[in-house]
């Protein structure tokens, strides 16, 4: 008696175990996008800031290129910004990411001057009702090295920002 129990017993839990359905698997977010941005900064200075990029993501680990300007005219300032992110809990429809970079600029004003700066950008990414690619996001340079050309004698001053500049951004993909 005991061995047909048995059986049953294991005919329905194999029978059972047939009709569960299987638990999906998480398909890999991959997704590559041009975007450009408008945003302000680098505060304190809340000049209108453009941008042109290219975003690449591979689940958890993405890569950001972007071309920054600043103006007001008489004062304008370009960025080129490579960029690593982190995509906590990677999803196309919404996820926030993190990451960390380098920015190599240059200020132009009566003389024109470089600078360079690590960079730390906080952000979240999602689709639209259409499908359509955004985020938001907050990009911070700290310290801001710079330096620039005192035209006399090939001298050069070297000069360092000991505060953040953070710019606020509003991206489209396309």
């Amino acid at each position: 008696m005991k061995s047909v129990l048995f059986a049953l017993l294991s005919l329905t839990t194999f029978a059972t175990a047939q009709e569960a359905p299987a638990q999906p698997t998480s398909a890999p977010v991959e997704q590559s996008m041009g975007y450009v941005g408008l945003g302000l900064g680098p505060f304190p200075l809340p000049l209108p800031n453009f941008s042109l990029g290219f975003r690449t993501q591979h689940n958890h680990h993405g890569f950001d290129l972007s071309l920054q300007a600043a103006t007001v005219v008489e004062l304008t300032a370009v960025k080129l910004n490579p960029v690593y992110l982190h995509y906590f809990k990677p999803n196309l429809s919404s996820q926030f990411y993190v990451g960390g970079g380098l920015g190599v600029g240059a200020l132009f004003h009566h003389r024109t001057a470089g600078f360079i700066s690590p960079e730390l950008v906080l952000g979240k990414q999602y689709q639209n009702e259409s499908q359509d690619t955004r985020f938001f996001q907050a990009q911070i340079s700290f310290p801001t090295i710079g330096s620039h050309h005192l035209g006399t004698r090939g001298l050069s001053k070297h000069n360092v920002t000991w505060f953040p500049l953070v710019v606020l951004s509003y991206g489209l993909g396309f």
